[in-house]
């Protein structure tokens, strides 16, 4: 099937990229840029200064609703970030329209506005850590600098083997122990990870044994886990943690996994999309690229593509 990409021109290659699924923000050597989901320019043409960030991460506000039907559960509805109006003075945790967009650099993370500008930090561990997330290199003694990863509403700080959760502006939750973590992915309050110590999956109901160490992307999407591996994707539920039908692909593993709207996507230098709920086949799409992709993002029914080679990002209709 084609698939008409578009390609938009960046001010620079973009280092860490976000989406809440109706903005994406595109960061680099202290610059920020911010557009539509469809590639849009929102700032006019003005990058926002700030820290020089090693990773971001957005999620869209969430507002509590009471059931409608008694004996039932609160829901939750998912309102756009756009939404929610620029943030107000002296209200950084009080609103319930506010999404959350944060990013880490120099050992802190840091809460953004809308526009990328500074909100809140917060100061990492000063435990010794490994100087980059998921890195086979010996600890060194120094500031954490992890990465923030995002997922099903909540973001998290995660580093070499601890994890700990973005609670409000400004603070952060209580640490989680990840001995020898390898890949990570985060369902809301649950994280989701293996350990370069065995081929174990942790984190869900029950451990399920991979039978491999060599893993790529991992991302939860349409109610199961998704790890990349040799020859496809495993499959494992999200609510009962049983394995499931292994899908299998052309390549594999891939590093990149997203979930865009309940469809996943992943990649390396093409992109394959599969749509669980549909039960359709796998679908390729070819970006005709002479290098690897350097970031893949999920962009509501978008999914936003970087090349490493050059200051541009595709954009992907789903």
């Amino acid at each position: 099937m084609d698939v008409a990409v578009t390609n938009i021109d960046l001010p620079w290659p973009a280092r860490v990229a976000a989406s809440d699924g109706t903005t994406v923000w595109c960061s680099a050597a202290g610059r920020m840029r911010v557009y539509t989901a469809s590639g849009a320019p929102l700032d006019g043409g003005e990058a926002v200064r700030l820290p020089e960030l090693s990773s971001l991460a957005a999620v869209p506000a969430t507002v509590p609703r009471t059931a409608g039907v008694p004996g039932t559960l609160p829901e939750t509805v998912i309102v756009p970030r756009t939404f929610a109006g620029p943030p107000r003075l002296g209200s950084l945790s009080g609103s319930p329209l506010r999404g959350t967009l944060a990013g880490t650099a120099q050992g802190r993370v840091h809460w953004l506005d809308p526009a990328g500008a500074p909100l809140a930090t917060a100061p990492l561990s000063t435990e010794p850590f490994s100087a980059e997330p998921f890195s086979t290199e010996p600890f060194s003694t120094g500031p954490f600098d992890g990465r923030v990863l995002a997922g099903g509403g909540e973001i998290w700080a995660v580093g070499v083997e601890r994890a700990r959760r973005l609670t409000a502006p400004g603070d952060l939750g209580e640490p989680v122990e990840l001995p020898g973590l390898d890949r990570c992915a985060v369902e809301g309050e649950r994280l989701w990870w293996t350990s370069k110590r065995d081929t174990l999956v942790r984190g869900g109901p029950r451990e399920v044994d991979l039978w491999t160490r060599e893993r790529g992307g991992m991302t939860v999407c349409a109610g199961s886990l998704w790890i990349s591996v040799a020859g496809g994707l495993e499959r494992v539920s999200a609510w009962s943690g049983e394995p499931r039908r292994f899908v299998k692909l052309p390549k594999g593993p891939v590093p990149f996994l997203v979930c865009a709207n309940g469809v996943l996507a992943g990649g390396e230098r093409d992109l394959f999309v599969l749509d669980p709920a549909a039960g359709a086949a796998v679908r390729v799409i070819r970006l005709g690229l002479k290098t690897r992709l350097a970031m893949v993002v999920a962009a509501g029914k978008h999914i936003w593509a970087f090349p490493a080679d050059r200051p541009q990002a595709l954009i992907v209709p789903l």
